[in-house]
């Protein structure tokens, strides 16, 4: 997956890393609708990690707390040591999630894009 092109600057960049197309859709056409400039999505956990070692590739991340049947905490690890905030979606109860991606906001599915759009906007400190 090639960085897609900063067409917008200005806007809060996100990274979305889901593999549910449908989902992905959904939380991209939310975000955009809120300002937000999506990259992604990455469906896998090799896709994240790839974006995430282009250097200030984005802003925020929307992290699907499990790719393809794989955990997402590799990804999670890496946003820590970066910095980077992220919110985590998932189907599973909090109890069944590593504890780093308990450091993160964390919205069950389906996704209230009210209550992602005001987490992104808390995390990075924005009206």
């Amino acid at each position: 997956m090639s960085p897609q092109p900063q067409n917008h600057p200005s806007k809060p960049r996100i990274l979305l890393v889901e593999d549910e197309v449908l989902i992905a859709l959904l939380i991209e056409d939310a975000l955009e609708a809120h300002g937000f400039q999506v990259l992604g999505p990455c469906q896998t956990v090799l896709q994240a990690m790839s974006q995430l070692s282009i250097p200030d590739c984005c802003d925020a991340v929307v992290l699907d707390a499990s790719l393809r049947n794989e955990s997402a905490l590799p990804v999670a690890r890496a946003l820590l040591e970066l910095g980077v905030p992220f919110v985590v979606t998932t189907g599973y109860s909090l109890s069944q999630l590593p504890a780093e991606l308990t450091v993160a906001p964390i919205l069950a599915k389906p996704v209230n894009t009210k209550e992602l759009i005001g987490h992104l906007r808390r995390l990075l400190s924005i009206g």
